[in-house]
């Protein structure tokens, strides 16, 4: 499954689902999907969504392996 720091990394930055979607060229709609995990992006939108945001992929979309192995990183 694909995991994603979309709602956590557009307040950081203080941006609304409005001007997320607007910067990404998609729907608040789709926004709000994405941020619940009720969809998943398709490459181009995630290439987007990361550009409005200022990261790179790997910083916002990860699958919990990844995850796990970043935590135990860190914690090592």
């Amino acid at each position: 499954m694909l995991y994603n720091r979309v709602k956590e990394v557009r307040k950081e930055r203080g941006m609304s689902v409005a001007e997320l979607a607007r910067r990404s060229k998609t729907s608040r709609q789709t926004i709000y999907k994405i941020e619940d995990k009720n969809a998943v992006p398709n490459g181009l939108s995630m290439l987007l969504i990361c550009e409005a945001l200022g990261k790179e992929p790997k910083e916002i979309f990860f699958t919990k392996s990844v995850t796990h192995v970043e935590q135990n990183e860190k914690s090592a």
